[in-house]
């Protein structure tokens, strides 16, 4: 059925559950807006504990993207160009990362660090060797910056796999094979002919990993803590000003957040015309 001479009621219909959907989500963030005085961004612009969470949120942020995307590329290539038997289980080990609850993986974190102590009273040699490596290695990432870095990559990391997979998914193999007939290497020919065609579905990987650490929450305070002017970031932030009772801080600090990760993906549709999976926009 059509009600105009371009437009049908089934496309009515579908940008009906867009807009919904839209409106619903900027219902929200009004919401927030309208409860935020300016007394309460005041105070978190002065704020030097704030100030420390959002250059830690940052610097962590950056720095596990860096980390994922590094991981995530050789990782997503050998899944989509080297299939081999029991590749299905390794790829469910990427994805169960990703559907478990982020707890999960903070708990297990901390149990994998504790085993390692475990292992080190072992009264064995190379248990005990593996055990004190463990050992120090916890002192290293528990309730330390580094272990910000450690719980975002881990929750992080799946993302940035699947995003640049479908990017190489998408390239055709032919361009290999045809750059390494023309005295290419395997090596030459992934970084000369595949690697610039994937690169705004790496960028979308990125941009994706970097969303996810800089959001999570949970697992940072079960690893890292939440120590003020210490492993503080402004997911951990929004739960200490919560828990006093200030939550107009709260939801500046929420605002921020949306603001900051708003902008990112903005670049990204604008600087490579993509989203955060990696598929060309083509409005």
């Amino acid at each position: 059925m059509r009600v105009g001479r371009n437009i049908s009621l089934f496309q009515i219909e579908t940008h009906a559950a867009l807009w919904l959907l839209s409106g619903a989500v900027l219902c929200l963030i009004m919401a927030d807006i309208s409860y935020v005085d300016l007394e309460s961004v005041q105070e978190l612009l002065r704020s030097k504990e704030i100030r420390y969470a959002i250059r830690l949120t940052l610097l962590t942020s950056l720095l596990t993207t860096v980390l994922a995307v590094l991981v995530a590329v050789p990782s997503a290539y050998a899944l989509s160009r080297f299939p081999f038997k029991g590749v299905m289980f390794l790829d469910i080990l990427v994805d169960l990362l990703m559907v478990v609850p982020v707890l999960v993986i903070g708990v297990s974190l901390l149990v994998f660090f504790r085993v390692g102590s475990d292992l080190a009273a072992s009264r064995f040699g190379l248990p005990q060797f593996l055990g004190n490596r463990v050992a120090e290695a916890g002192n290293f990432f528990i309730y330390q910056r580094p272990g910000i870095v450690l719980v975002q990559f881990f929750c992080s990391v799946p993302f940035a796999v699947r995003t640049i997979k479908a990017a190489f998914d998408q390239i055709d193999p032919r361009t290999e094979r045809i750059a390494m007939t023309l005295g290419c290497t395997p090596a030459q020919a992934f970084f000369r002919a595949t690697l610039p065609q994937a690169k705004p579905g790496i960028f979308a990987g990125a941009i994706l990993a970097w969303a996810r650490a800089f959001g999570l929450f949970g697992p940072v305070s079960i690893v890292a803590g939440a120590v003020r002017g210490k492993t503080e970031v402004l997911s951990t932030s929004i739960y200490l000003e919560i828990s006093i009772g200030r939550l107009e801080v709260a939801l500046a600090i929420s605002l921020l957040m949306m603001a900051m990760a708003f902008a990112a993906l903005l670049i990204l549709r604008l600087g490579v015309k993509s989203t955060v999976f990696g598929m060309r926009d083509r409005a």
